[in-house]
């Protein structure tokens, strides 16, 4: 973000809010889309012409965003941010309408611009079209989207802060030479005081102007610069810029007075010179500067040698007006009247609060001085009753207290609260205890722990309820709900009622610290079985009788099943047989699962039979499975046979020695692992030779073609970063 040369940014804090965006396009702020007149509500340019009227409503810290432009008929930055702090907004973000590097928004000093410049006091930028882009999609639909814009590094810090006080010539002295006037008017006390403390080291400076190349010999350049044109002044009233030149180089008595060791002495001629306006101002700062008179002042510009060559005084001016790429650099002055912190260039109205608050931004966090945290430099965000602070420290609702500092504010919360810090964003606030869910202590007392007891946790504190009556009684009335009394067979009678007792739920809720005073222990729930719902609440019976109700499945018996003769009643209850229909549905249901059960069982074996057919057939195409064929029995074996005498009787042909079988080698066969075996005669046994791999084709990989790529691309949209500074190097008060 580059930060708008007017207006108040919060340096070395935060600011936090809702961001806002309105447009006659599409509905995002409310959900709604806004029309103004002449150009659209986008732009900012007229806001009080808003259909319908946009007003921001208080109580809510509001960041407004609003677009560059519009190209055809412009207005200035300034009046946007105007516009938007009367509608209630604590600061603008002004989206670039093209993708460029970011430059700052000036103010221009016009007459019908006073009044705006000098009560504007909110903070404003300008930020990227991207970053606008994002934030837009973020609102659409009428999202909430909460915004911090970070100043903690807009300045680098150190222990003692070097700042200078950079001035030019104006050729009439209007508001901005009155803003010049004033500040340091205003602020010249405690700068001296600083620099009498040694925290700071504070230098006035001169901006000096150049002749453009191929000018030089111009009778402007002639009359406003020395050395060819390298160093140049704008002209005021009746002097001319080599007579302000003239000055720059006659010490104390001239516009600098830049003399060691002489204390505030810088200072005071700064009031004095730095803010050369003629001698308009010189009457109006005159008293103030008691090392010299007007008239010392200008006969130093007389007895003054011209020369063509370096001017040591005007050199060390224009380079330190050029800054260098030191650690931390120095960045170079482009705008006038404007103040440079430790090399940083201050972005912000020419006020005493502001550019002191940027001068405290400058030292160590925590370790700033005391005027910092004073309210006229500081923010005072405790200040009651919209005040960031006083709103999260809770302060109108507890015994919780704020204290405003620098960057921020700090709660001391009370019993009750518990702080809740965000280290990152200085953001405190204290939180409510919710004992009822965190904490036995309330279960210890006696109006919190009985049966039908419970806790409400309340802002900072807590409450027991005490015994909880059962309302679905007779003398509570039932809690009001609807209850009916019948009487039943045998003289008994039996009340029904819709109220049904939540104490559990109702305890459980306490547990959780979910229990508020509104809710209640009981409610008024469904009919009874075998009742309709009325309109007014009551419930009517569907049988002629109760006792014709079936209490579990809800439905009406006839009087013959239920015992009750004759007598009417319905006769939708029943079957025509008589039978119940509970029990015809029961008998269904059994039917049903005996048959799942028995088609289960069948669908088993028979697929198992399937899978075993299918295995064999698989065997026989890949394994031929084939009839062993033995060979001939070892030779003892054989010999035993042949010299056992044969059995007496007749021999039948399935009995009759056989001859011995010659020996037939065994086929190869492959087993089921995938290796090869084969046999011979003589009761060899299979050898099991394992096959070896298949050689990989190449540098064939299980994964190969399949490419994996990845990229992790995160675009971050920081638009409230103000750590950037000041941004580009030009100032354009159109946008």
């Amino acid at each position: 973000m580059a930060m708008a040369d007017f207006g108040s940014p919060k340096y070395g804090g935060f600011l936090r809010g809702e961001l806002v965006y309105i447009s006659s396009q599409e509905r995002y702020s409310n959900n709604q889309m806004y029309y103004c007149f002449p150009t659209d509500c986008e732009y900012g340019c007229n806001l009080n012409t808003s259909k319908p009227s946009f007003v921001l409503p208080k109580g809510t810290p509001w960041i407004m965003m609003m677009d560059r432009g519009p190209k055809d008929d412009p207005c200035y930055f300034l009046d946007k941010v105007y516009n938007a702090q009367l509608a209630g907004a604590v600061g603008v973000l002004v989206a670039d309408n093209e993708d460029e590097e970011l430059t700052t928004a000036g103010a221009p000093d016009t007459d019908d611009t006073v009044d705006e410049l000098r009560n504007v006091d909110i903070s404003a930028g300008v930020i990227k079209k991207a970053d606008a882009d994002y934030l837009r999609d973020l609102l659409k639909g009428g999202r909430k989207v909460g915004l911090m814009l970070n100043y903690t590094a807009s300045v680098p810090q150190s222990a003692k802060v070097n700042w200078e006080y950079w001035a030019g010539t104006t050729d009439v002295c209007g508001f901005m030479c009155q803003e010049r006037v004033n500040f340091t008017q205003s602020v010249k006390a405690t700068a001296a005081r600083f620099e009498a403390s040694g925290q700071t080291s504070f230098t006035p400076r001169f901006f000096l102007d150049a002749c453009r190349e191929g000018t030089t010999n111009t009778k402007e350049c002639q009359d406003n610069c020395f050395s060819s044109g390298r160093y140049c002044a704008r002209p005021s009233l009746s002097y001319t810029g080599k007579d302000v030149l003239r000055q720059l180089q006659h010490g104390p008595g001239a516009v600098h007075g830049r003399v060691r060791g002489q204390g505030g002495l810088g200072w005071k001629s700064t009031v004095v010179w730095g803010v050369v306006c003629g001698g308009e101002v010189y009457d109006a700062v005159e008293a103030a500067y008691q090392a010299a008179s007007k008239t010392k002042w200008e006969a130093c510009s007389t007895n003054f040698t011209e020369t063509d060559g370096i001017i040591p005084i005007l050199e060390e001016e224009l380079m330190a007006q050029f800054g260098n790429n030191t650690t931390p650099p120095i960045k170079p002055v482009v705008i006038e009247p404007t103040i440079r912190i430790n090399g940083a260039q201050y972005r912000g109205s020419l006020k005493a609060g502001a550019v002191l608050r940027a001068l405290c931004a400058a030292f160590p966090t925590g370790h700033e001085p005391d005027i910092c945290n004073e309210n006229w430099v500081s923010d005072d965000e405790c200040a009651g009753p919209y005040g960031e602070g006083f709103i999260k420290c809770r302060v109108s609702e507890s015994n919780s207290s704020c204290i405003n500092t620098f960057q921020g504010y700090q709660c001391l919360c009370g019993s009750g609260f518990a702080l809740a810090v965000n280290p990152g964003a200085a953001d405190e606030m204290c939180d409510d205890i919710n004992e009822c869910a965190i904490s036995y202590a309330p279960y210890r007392q006696a109006g919190c722990n009985c049966d039908r007891c419970a806790c409400i946790n309340s802002i900072g504190s807590y409450r027991c309820t005490g015994e909880r009556e059962n309302m679905c009684t007779e003398t509570h009335k039932y809690g009001g709900c609807w209850s009916q009394t019948f009487d039943l067979p045998g003289g008994t009678k039996k009340t029904l009622t819709r109220c049904q007792d939540m104490i559990q739920e109702y305890r459980e809720k306490s547990y959780m610290g979910l229990l508020l005073d509104n809710d209640t222990w009981y409610r008024c729930g469904d009919c009874p079985p075998c009742f309709d719902l009325r309109p007014d609440g009551s419930c009517a019976l569907r049988c002629s009788d109760l006792s014709q109700c079936d209490q579990m499945f809800g439905f009406c018996r006839s009087p013959e099943a239920s015992g009750g003769g004759g007598g009417g009643g319905s006769s939708s209850g029943r079957s025509g047989n008589g039978v119940h229909p509970g029990f015809m549905v029961l008998v269904a249901l059994g039917a049903a699962a005996l048959t799942g059960f028995v088609v289960m069982a069948a669908n088993h074996l028979l697929m198992k039979r399937r899978m075993g057919d299918e295995i064999r057939d698989i065997m026989a195409a890949y394994m031929p499975l084939q009839r062993a064929v033995w060979g001939p029995p070892p030779p003892a074996a054989a010999g035993a046979a042949a010299s056992r005498p044969p059995a007496s009787g007749t021999l039948s042909p399935s009995s009759a020695p056989k001859p011995a079988a010659a020996d037939v080698p065994l086929k190869p066969t492959v087993d089921v692992f995938g290796s090869r075996g084969s046999g011979g005669g003589g009761g060899g046994g299979t050898a099991a030779v394992a096959a070896p791999a298949a050689p990989l084709a190449g540098d064939a990989d299980p994964l190969l073609g399949r490419q994996l790529s990845g990229s992790s691309t995160s675009t971050g949209h920081r638009a409230g970063d103000a750590a950037g500074g000041g941004g580009g190097s030009t100032e354009n008060p159109f946008l």
